[in-house]
């Protein structure tokens, strides 16, 4: 009887499942017919509900950027690139129409030059998502205890010093791809950033509407999140000025 009743939860949730896919499936192509026929308002609606339902994408979030940016919501349109991104970075769709987003943002802001070494390891983290570089981590592990194994098994003083060499040297690509993981991940999920979708904020010197002015920026601009602090957050622009915003005027990406 037991066994019936795990059977029966079993196949309901399967068609519970099965059933949350498919409207996600319908809602993700009647959100792309609004957008092809110029509905951007109602392709915006529906996407932010494929997202709220937890439906998310690399193509949800680009094709909700298209459309923000087509309803002239420049902020909007940046986060959610950015949001692509972060899932695929080496998409080139994405890169390109960011690019063209960020025209459109008042704010021009030089970047703190990067030591070549950190922007050398930046940009391989950045190549694969971190889970990418988890996986290549395991098989390489792996690779390694098997090159271990079979220095300590053979007989032959060839193979083993083919073993030996190959441990080594996979050793040396294990110890790499951990380092680039942690990096991706870091990028991904440690470093905060977002866009501020004010019109336009002043950045104050203190979190306190008292503060000083230090200086203003302008919705689209992107910033790094250093601390919060009782409904502000303490920020970061490029060329590595710091101050406070408040919570409401950034969105994080």
């Amino acid at each position: 009887m037991k066994k019936l009743i795990y059977l029966f939860l079993f196949l309901a949730m399967s068609t519970s499942l099965f059933a949350q896919k498919k409207d996600a499936l319908t809602l993700y192509h009647t959100a792309n017919t609004a957008y092809q026929k110029q509905d951007y308002a109602g392709s915006i609606k529906l996407y932010e509900q494929l997202i709220a339902d937890g439906n998310v994408s690399t193509e949800v979030y680009f094709n909700l950027g298209n459309s923000y940016f087509k309803e002239g919501n420049v902020p909007r349109a940046i986060i959610n690139y950015e949001r692509a991104k972060k899932l695929a970075p080496e998409d080139e769709d994405i890169e390109f129409n960011l690019k063209i987003a960020s025209l459109k943002v008042v704010d021009r802001i030089d970047n703190v030059p990067e030591v070549f070494y950190k922007r050398w390891i930046r940009s391989m983290a950045t190549i694969f998502p971190a889970n990418t570089w988890s996986i290549a981590f395991v098989i390489l592990i792996w690779l390694v205890f098997m090159s271990a194994g079979l220095y300590v098994i053979s007989y032959s003083s060839g193979l083993k010093k083919i073993s030996f060499i190959s441990g080594i040297v996979l050793t040396i690509f294990t110890i790499t791809t951990y380092l680039m993981s942690a990096r991706s991940y870091s990028i991904s999920h440690v470093e905060e950033q977002a866009i501020v979708i004010s019109s336009s904020v002043y950045v104050k010197s203190s979190p306190d509407e008292k503060g000083n002015d230090l200086f203003i920026l302008h919705e689209g601009t992107k910033v790094e999140i250093l601390e919060p602090f009782e409904g502000w957050k303490k920020i970061r622009i490029a060329n590595g000025t710091i101050g406070w915003l408040k919570l409401n005027e950034i969105e994080k990406i």
